[in-house]
């Protein structure tokens, strides 16, 4: 990954509110790039730029938390590690393709995922 290119001409496309923090989220030419602030700066994380057109049509219609997503997505490499799972749910969010849920799986958050 080539942070230089990584960070040109990125376009804020909405913000997802998690249980601590809120997330903001950046298009980029090929991934989003997802910042929240902490007590020391930023954190970012990269999303790539499929994900949320995998996780529409696999997942259309459904509830969904990051461990479903990891387990049913069949994208080993794009949804490995679960923050990648947890920040392509915010990217989903911000786009407007997804809600996050009140209710809870066990201690994971709820993602409803819009209909096509």
């Amino acid at each position: 990954m080539r942070v230089p290119e990584l960070l040109t001409k990125l376009e804020f496309v909405g913000r997802a509110e998690g249980d601590r923090r809120t997330y903001y989220v950046f298009k980029g030419r090929t991934q989003y790039v997802v910042a929240s602030a902490n007590r020391e700066g930023l954190n970012v994380n990269v999303v790539d730029g499929q994900a949320p057109a995998v996780i529409l049509r696999r997942f259309a219609g459904k509830r969904v938390t990051s461990k479903l997503l990891g387990s049913r997505a069949r994208r080993g490499t794009m949804f490995g590690e679960s923050f990648q799972r947890l920040n392509s749910l915010y990217v989903m969010v911000a786009l407007g393709k997804a809600t996050k849920l009140k209710e809870r799986d066990g201690k994971a958050m709820v993602f409803k995922i819009a209909a096509h």
